[in-house]
């Protein structure tokens, strides 16, 4: 008798929670944050600089965290970890509706540094990776839609409904409770392995041993000797240097280009983006990841150079495009790190790998804010997102699967 489908079985329950939890947790500190921005700057006189080194310190300090997430999700399990990041989260946003320092708002950003760690991207994909063997792709793929499902929830519920009904502070405190609806989801629901529910993973022979350790795969030591770790690293870098510093900056960006719809911008871009995970991701269970990797960046490529000349009329396009690229590179960074370096030491590369994502993601929104402060357009900045992009690319040629089960 052939195995069910995971869509009907509890991978299928595991991949949606992983969604889920990733919809909450990147979802209210990356686009969540956007619609307050306007409304701190106008509180407070703080340029938009100043408050994007809040991001800055969160990814900053997520890369000096996250070479020990792979050593806590060995020891403790993801579902541990990502109770407390849920926990941590709403505690995260209770604060900040009582925010009245840039001193306050960098130490609430630390906490959100921590709350990435435990509930974010590694955990979540490291969670999926152990439950799937076939179709790894499609379900990293869904996991991932989460935080582009966040850009139809958090934003337009801010913008449109809580801060002008209840005020920005208050606004804050309301969407706390997504985060303690998260942590409800981790408790009922997600277990860090197959072998907790007596499962094996969707599509082995065989169930998976409890430990990461005598999973197959590279140790990080024989992973940070080849090239296709560091040219990895280095596309991420790049990639998430645009990726968020474009999330970031989207609000005051849309009104350079005279468009006052935020959370339009955010659905055009996040929504393409949620597209992008799914399409690239069972696009690479078919071709095979580094081919897609290579075209997936060639559209976000294309799509900043669109964002760098877009109009009115033109803007939600270039969106669309380069939410479709970065969708897709969100998923083929986290699959190529597991296809190509294995699972016995998943959690340990993808926080190495985090590093890069966390240096780049931080320094992308302060040095777009700060052209954008010294030439009032953010043209040259989408200028030079569409150039590292494109090297990118051309070092992703070098990558090569370096395990084979």
């Amino acid at each position: 008798m052939s195995e069910r489908h995971w869509t009907g079985s509890y991978h299928g329950v595991i991949a949606i929670c992983a969604m889920l939890v990733l919809m909450i947790s990147n979802g209210l500190i990356l686009s969540g944050l956007g619609p307050f921005r306007p409304a701190l700057i106008a509180e407070f006189g703080w340029t938009a600089a100043q408050i994007s080194r809040g991001e800055l310190i969160t990814f900053l300090l997520l890369g000096v965290f996250a070479p020990f997430i792979g050593i806590l999700i060995d020891r403790f399990g993801t579902r541990v970890l990502m109770q407390i990041g849920m926990l941590a989260l709403a505690g995260g946003y209770y604060l900040y509706g009582t925010l009245d320092s840039l001193n306050m708002l960098y130490a609430i950003h630390v906490l959100f540094a921590i709350v990435l760690a435990l509930a974010g991207l590694v955990p979540v994909v490291a969670l999926v990776s152990r439950w799937f063997d076939a179709e790894r792709g499609t379900a990293i793929g869904v996991a991932l839609v989460g935080s582009s499902l966040a850009s139809f929830v958090f934003p337009p519920i801010a913008e449109k409904w809580l801060i002008p009904s209840y005020g920005w502070r208050d606004a804050f405190q309301f969407e706390a409770i997504a985060a303690l609806i998260g942590f409800a989801i981790v408790v009922l629901l997600v277990r860090s392995s197959p072998a907790e529910r007596g499962l094996k993973p969707y599509g082995a022979k065989e169930a998976a041993p409890l430990r990461s350790d005598a999973l197959p795969g590279l140790t990080v030591a024989q992973t940070v000797r080849t090239m296709s770790f560091w040219v990895l690293g280095g596309c991420a870098f790049l990639t998430f240097f645009a990726m968020l510093g474009t999330l970031y900056q989207l609000p005051i960006y849309l009104g350079t280009v005279g468009v006052k719809e935020i959370s339009l911008g955010y659905m055009a871009m996040l929504g393409a983006a949620l597209i992008g995970k799914f399409l690239f991701g069972f696009l690479a269970d078919r071709l095979g990841p580094k081919r897609v990797f290579i075209a997936n960046m060639a559209v976000m490529a294309i799509g900043a150079a669109l964002l760098a000349i877009a109009t009115p009329g033109s803007v939600f396009l270039a969106l669309a495009v380069f939410g479709i690229g970065w969708g897709g590179l969100y998923t083929m960074l986290q699959l190529l790190t597991v296809e190509n370096f294995g699972l016995k030491a998943t959690g340990k590369i993808m926080g190495l790998i985090a590093i890069f994502d966390c240096v780049g993601g931080g320094l992308g929104s302060f040095v777009m804010a700060s052209i954008f402060d010294a030439t009032q357009s953010y043209r040259p900045a989408f200028w030079m997102l569409c150039g590292m992009i494109v090297v990118a690319l051309i070092a992703a040629t070098r990558i090569r699967q370096e395990f084979r089960t």
